[in-house]
């Protein structure tokens, strides 16, 4: 138990000097989350602008699963699937629910 504490510290305390130097030695702006790097700024300038462009997306479902191919060469994602297993008299079933979302 201690050695895989002491083992976890060593490897937090390694990332913490790996960050030290990468940023030369100055984590404030890191841990308030400001890279003053020219690249950054642009990624940052980019990231607004993408969050202003609002996408609307819209949803389907299916449970048969033939239908996924189909679905998914018109461009549906699938983003979920959900599991029902009900017993009834002894007998087990399944049932699973395909959902999708792609953007309008």
């Amino acid at each position: 138990m201690f050695k895989r504490f002491i083992a976890s510290g060593a490897i937090f305390a390694s990332g913490f000097a790996l960050c030290a130097v990468t940023y030369g030695g100055n984590l404030v702006p890191l841990a308030k989350e400001e890279i003053s790097s020219p690249a950054a700024a642009t990624v940052t300038s980019q990231t607004q602008k993408d969050a202003q462009a609002k996408v609307v997306w819209e949803y389907a479902w299916t449970r048969d699963s033939s239908d996924l191919n189909k679905l998914g060469a018109q461009g549906w994602e699938l983003v979920g699937i959900s599991d029902f297993v009900t017993t009834s008299g002894g007998y087990v079933s399944s049932t699973s629910y395909f959902y999708f979302k792609r953007a309008k």
